[in-house]
């Protein structure tokens, strides 16, 4: 028996209201294992389908599976339940909560999850010092440049070891060795049996990843 795609969409609709369609019938199967581009020109709706991917936002019509598990049909409340224990984001421009200190943006997910926060503060230091933005931990994020936010980003969305990792744009803002950084870490994080699944306008990017998907 086939085992079914850890995460599917199957014939996805979307579009935001009085606005043209920006997704209609649109289906992909991503294994564990495999780190997948998602290309296409701006505003066709790339961002979107990984709020969609995510459980962010309910299609207008179609199914996304879990599993092989359909998530549409559940409640705001399960699918959030399993949003915070599948998936980890790594969001367009970071994203990171201006109020509160780099370490407690990357926190934050296990906070979502229920997870003890002193339990969790040994990985997020890890983290912050395997991206080198240890020293920034108790920075706020106005204090720290666009690389170093993106990647606190990435330390907050592998706080949970997620088995999907969705990151939009994660090296819009970083130098060439930030950059392998970053690529490295969402390999190594689909070696570990994740499903990766970027959006990126990023040839070099494209080229890293096992295959691509164009809206």
């Amino acid at each position: 028996m086939t085992r079914p795609a850890l995460l599917r969409a199957e014939s996805l609709s979307f579009r935001y209201e009085r606005a043209t369609p920006l997704l209609e019938g649109w289906s992909a199967r991503f294994e564990a294992g495999e780190v997948v581009a998602v290309t296409g020109p701006s505003g066709r709706g790339k961002s979107t389908l990984l709020y969609l991917l995510g459980l962010m936002l309910r299609p207008r019509s179609g199914e996304v599976l879990l599993d092989g598990a359909p998530m549409q049909g559940r409640s705001d409340r399960e699918r959030a339940a399993r949003r915070a224990s599948t998936f980890g984001f790594v969001f367009q421009d970071a994203a990171l909560d201006a109020t509160r200190t780099v370490l407690d943006n990357v926190l934050e997910t296990a906070l979502y999850r229920g997870d003890d926060r002193r339990e969790s503060e040994p990985r997020a230091h890890a983290l912050l010092e395997r991206f080198g933005v240890a020293l920034r931990a108790e920075a706020r994020p106005g204090q720290v440049s666009g690389g170093q936010a993106q990647r606190i980003a990435l330390c907050r969305a592998l706080l949970g070891d997620p088995r999907i990792l969705l990151a939009d744009e994660p090296t819009g803002n970083l130098d060439p060795a930030s950059t392998e950084v970053v690529l490295t870490a969402l390999h190594e994080q689909a070696r570990h049996g994740a499903a990766v699944i970027v959006v990126t306008h990023d040839p070099a990017l494209v080229a890293r990843c096992d295959r691509e998907l164009t809206l």
